[in-house]
């Protein structure tokens, strides 16, 4: 009985691991793609500045 609630424990912890891989995971995406948005606005706004 011992060892299935320590297997248990460890089944728990695997997947509150796997989940803060994931929302940091999650968290890099969405900075990366701020990033890019953010250097797609400088990019236009270079693009109609050298028009203007």
């Amino acid at each position: 009985m011992q060892r299935n609630e320590a297997q248990m424990a460890m089944e728990v912890q695997k997947e509150r691991v796997a989940q803060m891989a994931w929302t940091d995971l999650s968290d890099a995406n969405q900075a990366q793609d701020d990033k890019i948005g953010r250097l797609k606005a400088l990019r236009m706004a270079r693009l109609v500045e050298q028009k203007g």
